[in-house]
């Protein structure tokens, strides 16, 4: 009984810390204006992702009617000129959060400027044309533009804290204005053209390369297990999963890009996309933390609270949305139920890894960035294009029931226990 006693107060000191110092220092941290900047810069540029990601749709469709057109351009020029918007989104947002929102536009033009000095054009002998490779552009150049961009930003940022003319100052405002605009623009491109044009400075390639060991990291199976706990785990403790993005897409596009081009397979492929771990909703099956099965265990408890919760959460449990369930039941600083979530990220890992690497599976072969609110077992399918996306889905969900099993029937215990005595209490007063 001590034993027990002991376990349970040590469980509860944990929790404590968890939620009272680990979580708000982390929300704290990632609140900073440099990483929320640098975030919101991302995601302004999902739009341009799920544009192609419709052409996806689509192509389904056209698949079964060949006389509608194809568009299939429109697909390749958003989804190819991500480094590009990249280049702007960065500073622009950086500006916001730094609050310095005068300068949003012109810093983010000023980025598109810089990018392009990056590209190492090669001009033909009569100076009319330039040839830049255009894969610089897109996704492959994506880690080359969040640099620039922060670059970029970081130029801007110094120089707005000059305050060059105080007020009441005697310099005609538009002046102060071009100045101000003028001196910051200056020295981003200067600085690029030394790096570019005076060191002779392949960036592109020099980004690549240092950026390697991060992707060699992240692509192997230590790394894909680490990365799907790391996001659990934080998500459980009430941190959002889009506090990631920024991080994660610095290898998972490039690394979704190159399946793409290169045509690779499950065998040989880049596991550690968005597309895997997120859009085929065999890892996250029912949102992070594989709630569904949660869920699904919720409709048929004993607990009238509990089964009254999983009836209103199932819908969208089913497209993948799991912030009711998290924090309806909860899962979020509950001891019991955050044992279980964070075990399915490692399980669903291993289990989605050895899949893929067994040749299982097909590769999803389309960039469908942060897609995982598409129908369950839909979006296995769709992404994939193979049908033994269902048998998976379907073993995968079943797993995911066995370990959550155990820990729901403990809470739905406590639960039961709590309704009856708070029924007593009022035939008491009856």
């Amino acid at each position: 009984m001590s034993e027990e006693f002991e376990g349970t107060a040590k469980e509860s000191k944990l929790m404590h810390w968890i939620e009272h110092t680990l979580a708000p220092k982390t929300r704290a941290f990632m609140a900073r204006p440099w990483l929320s900047g640098f975030t919101n810069g991302i995601m302004k540029c999902l739009p341009f992702i799920l544009t192609g990601c419709l052409i996806f749709f689509y192509n389904a469709i056209r698949s079964w009617i060949p006389a509608l057109p194809d568009l299939s351009l429109v697909q390749t020029y958003t989804f190819s000129m991500l480094g590009l918007i990249y280049t702007y989104m960065i500073p622009h947002e950086l500006m916001a959060t730094l609050k310095h929102r005068k300068f949003m536009v012109t810093a983010g033009i000023t980025g598109i400027c810089v990018y392009m000095l990056t590209m190492a054009g090669v001009m033909d002998e009569t100076g009319t044309y330039i040839t830049i490779e255009f894969a610089r552009f897109g996704p492959t150049g994506s880690m080359v533009a969040m640099l620039v961009g922060l670059e970029v930003a970081f130029i801007f940022n110094l120089w707005a804290k000059v305050q060059l003319f105080k007020k009441g100052s005697s310099v005609p405002t538009f002046v102060q204005e071009w100045i101000n605009n003028i001196i910051p623009i200056f020295v981003c491109v200067l600085v690029q053209m030394i790096i570019v044009g005076i060191a002779q400075v392949d960036l592109y390639s020099t980004v690549l390369w240092l950026f390697s060991p991060i992707q060699a990291v992240a692509q192997s199976f230590p790394g894909f297990v680490l990365w799907n706990f790391i996001q659990t785990f934080f998500y459980t403790i009430g941190v959002s999963g889009w506090t990631w993005t920024g991080l994660c897409n610095s290898w998972q596009v490039p690394a979704m890009a190159e399946n793409i081009a290169s045509g690779l397979t499950g065998v040989n492929g880049y596991l550690n996309v968005s597309e895997v771990i997120s859009g085929i909703g065999l890892i996250n099956l029912g949102g992070i933390g594989a709630t569904l099965a949660l869920n699904v265990l919720l409709l048929f408890s004993k607990s009238k609270r509990l089964r009254t919760l999983g009836r209103v959460t199932i819908a969208p449990s089913l497209f993948n949305i799991n912030e009711p369930v998290l924090y309806g039941t909860p899962v979020v600083y509950n001891p019991t139920l955050f044992i279980p979530a964070n075990i399915t990220a490692i399980v669903g890992s291993i289990i989605t890894w050895f899949i893929f690497r067994l040749d299982l599976l097909a590769l999803p072969t389309v960039a469908a960035t942060n897609v995982g609110t598409l129908p369950v077992i839909a979006n296995t399918v769709m992404l994939t294009g193979d049908l033994r996306g269902i048998l998976w889905w379907v073993v995968l969900f079943a797993v995911y029931l066995i370990i959550y099993f155990p820990f729901f029937k403990a809470f739905e215990k406590g639960e039961v226990a709590k309704e009856n005595g708070e029924a007593a209490k009022l035939e008491a007063q009856e």
